[in-house]
């Protein structure tokens, strides 16, 4: 059986020796004063087990009821009779923490710790108690990665080295062991790598209506979700002869074109070209064709998007982001019930408009009107329009929508 020996009040080191279970005490501290450096006498050395003095020198090994790896403290009989070294200090004094067995006969030895173990882990102390090694390394093991994969490196250290499996396994450990330390050396210097980042978004109009867009300067071009086309009233001027895939991270289909629209971003206006994505999470994503067209700058210190040298906007703040963009409350399942209720009230607020409108006598044939509003333009536009154009509903429309493509000049 092997037993470990430490010199109560010495050097830090721990001496381990190998010697049957059969011989004395007396037998032991012979051998201990041969191979230690510890200066004591072995008629001069007392030796002390869990903090209790081994004073029977005629008594065996396994009389005494030692296990394998036990730790013994020695000293000087003559320079300290009749004291006993504190456990709890000695076993902490000569505590070597790469050595599991000096930890499991620590907290053998200290019934205060013992009791503070037991309110977190019952069954770790239920295993110190009862002696059981074995179980005590299970539950270390099962609390401590690190733990683990020395358990793991010493197992297969036993078996045949040039095993390709054997070495695999070794390389994974080790691998994982050094991405574990990159990770805590980047918790410890750079820990904001942890922090979330939100999207940069943007106020804008296009075509009136109120758009959050996404400044996205990877993307290739600037895109537009049908649904964001539908509700600016733009649908009408895709052109589908441009219909396609884009491709990215996924991909999408592309329903077409719009050749020129007018974005209002800070009171001013500038021109920029649409691709309409079938089913896009996003409303409007400004793509680097527009970003680059327009001289933008994007000033992550002042947290906000210059366009050329007079227009500056800023970026949203999460709470201002839309549902999908933000970090956290934003499960599906609120996502599509808000969805849902947004389009059911949309669609409830269109039917009482138009009954409302239609209730209303118009000065103008219901053909003529509605030839116009089909092109996405509301009920008022089209009277309105109608009085100028003296009843003519397709120069109504042709006017209405040259009027939509119309940018309007900068105020110097």
């Amino acid at each position: 059986m092997h037993i470990s020996i430490a010199k109560f009040g010495g050097s830090e080191n721990v001496l381990t020796v190998e010697i049957a279970s059969d011989l004395s005490l007396k037998d032991l501290k012979a051998v201990i004063e041969a191979e230690s450096d510890f200066a004591i006498k072995a008629e001069e050395m007392s030796l002390y087990f869990e903090g209790k003095l081994l004073g029977d020198d005629n008594q065996t090994l396994a009389q005494c009821k030692f296990n394998d790896y036990d730790l013994l403290t020695c000293q000087r009989a003559s320079a300290n009779h009749g004291l006993r070294p504190e456990p709890a200090t000695t076993s902490r004094r000569n505590m070597n923490p790469r050595d599991p067995r000096q930890l499991f006969e620590m907290i053998r030895s200290n019934p205060e710790m013992l009791q503070q173990i037991r309110q977190n882990s019952p069954q770790l102390v239920d295993a110190v108690q009862r002696g059981d090694f074995n179980r005590f390394m299970e539950h270390i093991a099962a609390g401590s990665p690190e733990m683990q994969q020395r358990m793991e490196l010493d197992r297969l250290a036993s078996l045949d080295p040039f095993d390709p499996e054997v070495q695999r396994r070794i390389h994974e450990i080790i691998n994982m062991q050094n991405v574990q330390e990159n990770m805590e050396h980047a918790v410890e210097h750079a820990p904001e790598v942890f922090g979330h980042v939100i999207m940069l978004y943007i106020n804008c109009k296009v075509n009136g209506h109120l758009v959050k867009a996404f400044v996205d300067s990877g993307a290739q071009m600037t895109i537009m979700s049908k649904a964001c086309a539908e509700r600016c009233g733009i649908m009408r001027l895709v052109d589908r002869r441009f219909s396609g895939i884009a491709k990215g991270v996924g991909t999408q289909k592309i329903l077409g074109r719009i050749h020129l629209a007018q974005l209002e971003i800070e009171k001013n206006y500038f021109a920029t070209s649409l691709s309409v994505l079938e089913d896009q999470p996003m409303d409007m994503l400004l793509g680097l064709d527009m970003l680059r067209r327009h001289q933008c700058v994007l000033d992550l210190h002042k947290n906000t998007l210059r366009i050329g040298n007079a227009v500056e906007t800023n970026f949203l703040s999460e709470s201002e982001l839309p549902i999908h963009a933000k970090l956290s409350g934003n499960t599906p399942d609120i996502e599509d019930d808000i969805s849902n209720s947004t389009t059911e009230n949309n669609s409830q607020t269109r039917m009482e408009v138009s009954t409302t409108a239609s209730s209303t006598p118009a000065p103008f044939p219901e053909d003529s009107i509605k030839h116009i509003t089909k092109g996405g333009f509301t009920r008022e536009q089209a009277i309105e329009e109608l009085k100028s154009a003296n009843g003519d509903a397709t120069k109504a429309l042709v006017s209405l929508m040259t009027k939509s493509l119309s940018i309007p000049k900068r105020k110097r």
